[in-house]
């Protein structure tokens, strides 16, 4: 007989418990979760924000900003095309500021109206309901699913569901189609195709997003917003007692029972319907309180105040509203972060608005500090670094005072090096020197700041004061 290790024992004993209290084993047989879509004044602001958004998506690759896409992600040329801006990797420290603007954005929404962005604007949950929408009507009521998840469906049901499939593969490989245009043009991606020369890696990103959208928005679901969103996480950080969050007013509601049309006041105004889960995205009861699940999206208000005045009761049984209401002035936290939003992304618009056409830089020679002539002059050296940001070619001249020491022409996005050598004479002692760089085309002028350097008459003026 193999004896016991009481620690061992007792750890899994631990173990055994923890995992019984987490998962009940009433609920180990029990079929996926199937959302109801309940109607009401919550779903049509999730509609007015939504649809608007999607249309941003599916139409920005259509459209097109002086012959070219208005929104183009170049990586091989190491462009970013928006609108009439033309940004470059080296920009890329504005995606710095931006992400913290987006960062105090995100805590100045979090602390007024507690997940507003999960649950009306998170590409999670406007997908995840587009994907919901199209399973209830094809498949039919979320009891019509039900039954089919419990194998009792009929085949008129079974060819349904491989409908939706069908209908989720489609929205799956649009959402797919749709990204890729941002980084590989519509106009090429379709002649590619006719032509059957589309890239492999296109095909990978391809098939890899399509995959991704049908899984997530198909069976991933609440599992992304409870276990693998960070901001779920850290929400609680953010919300005080005055924050906007749905609540479950348990001092009307309890103790529930079902509905007594003869005696009202017997208990309650909670039914004990369900529906506040059946509609719930991420499959919780908001009636045990807030839960780190829960997005804000108010489908469960909408389906409660809609039990509520089909019995005769006051709405409001759940709402959205904070624990305590104080005056705008006393919160001086929310306008903290809300002012510093606002500051970095005015940082970033007007850097964004003053990057110059072009980019110059000059570097001397580090193999000759000068260089003698034969006509007793006296040579610096250096290299001009060109880069035209702008999407026009550029006719540039370089002047050293009136004299003009290169002129050159640079393609849009072009990059290019010169050699300039900057002459003076043998007695011309150190100095600043006055270059500038003009396009001749649009008359943008750059000032090149430089030094003429002479260790010469350095040299001869120390020997002359010995």
């Amino acid at each position: 007989m193999i004896p016991r290790i009481p620690l061992l024992s007792a750890l899994f004993t631990a173990a055994r418990r923890r995992h019984d209290n987490r998962i009940p084993l009433h609920m180990i047989d029990e079929p996926p979760h199937r959302v109801r879509l309940a109607s009401g004044l919550f779903r049509n602001w999730r509609r007015a924000v939504g649809w608007p958004l999607l249309a941003v998506f599916f139409i920005t690759p259509w459209l097109s900003w002086q012959g070219k896409p208005a929104v183009f992600f170049d990586l091989n040329a190491q462009q970013f095309h928006i609108g009439g801006w033309l940004l470059w990797s080296e920009d890329l420290l504005l995606l710095s500021g931006l992400l913290i603007g987006s960062a105090f954005a995100l805590f100045f929404v979090a602390m007024y109206a507690g997940r507003l962005w999960c649950g009306f604007s998170c590409p999670q949950t406007v997908w995840t309901f587009m994907f919901i929408w199209l399973e209830e009507k094809i498949e039919g009521s979320r009891q019509m699913r039900r039954k089919l998840d419990q194998g009792k469906g009929s085949r008129q049901q079974k060819v349904r569901r491989a409908l939706k499939f069908v209908a989720w593969g489609l929205l799956s490989l649009a959402t797919a189609i749709t990204i890729i245009a941002y980084f590989y043009p519509l106009a090429q991606w379709w002649s590619d195709v006719i032509q059957g020369d589309i890239s492999s890696v296109a095909m990978f990103w391809l098939i890899l997003i399509s995959t991704l959208t049908f899984l997530n928005a198909g069976w991933l679901r609440e599992s992304v917003c409870t276990h693998m969103c960070p901001y779920s996480r850290f929400q609680s950080v953010m919300f005080d007692n005055q924050t906007r969050t749905v609540r479950y007013d348990s001092a009307r509601g309890e103790p529930r029972g079902k509905h007594n049309p003869d005696n009202t006041n017997s208990g309650g105004d909670c039914i004990d319907c369900g529906l506040c889960v059946q509609v719930c995205p991420t499959n919780i009861d908001i009636r045990d309180g807030l839960q780190i699940a829960c997005i804000d999206c108010g489908a469960c208000i909408d389906a409660c105040d809609k039990v509520m005045l089909q019995i005769g009761r006051a709405t409001g049984l759940i709402t959205y509203q904070p624990e305590q209401q104080l005056s705008p002035l006393q919160r001086w936290r929310l306008w903290g972060y809300g002012a510093l939003a606002l500051s970095a992304f005015a940082v970033i618009l007007v850097t964004t608005l003053l990057q110059p056409p072009l980019s110059a830089s000059l570097e001397r020679d580090r193999l000759a500090l000068y260089q003698l002539t034969p006509d007793d002059t006296l040579i610096n050296r250096y290299t001009l670094k060109l880069h035209n940001r702008s999407q026009d070619a550029m006719q540039l001249t370089v002047y050293d005072q009136q004299q003009i020491l290169l002129h050159t022409t640079l393609s849009a996005g072009q990059r290019a090096a010169h050699s300039l050598d900057i002459e003076r004479t043998t007695d011309t002692p150190s100095q600043a020197l006055e270059l500038r760089i003009e396009d001749q085309r649009s008359g943008y002028q750059q000032e090149l700041p430089a030094r003429f350097t002479n260790p010469r008459v350095r040299t001869a003026s120390l020997a002359a004061n010995n």
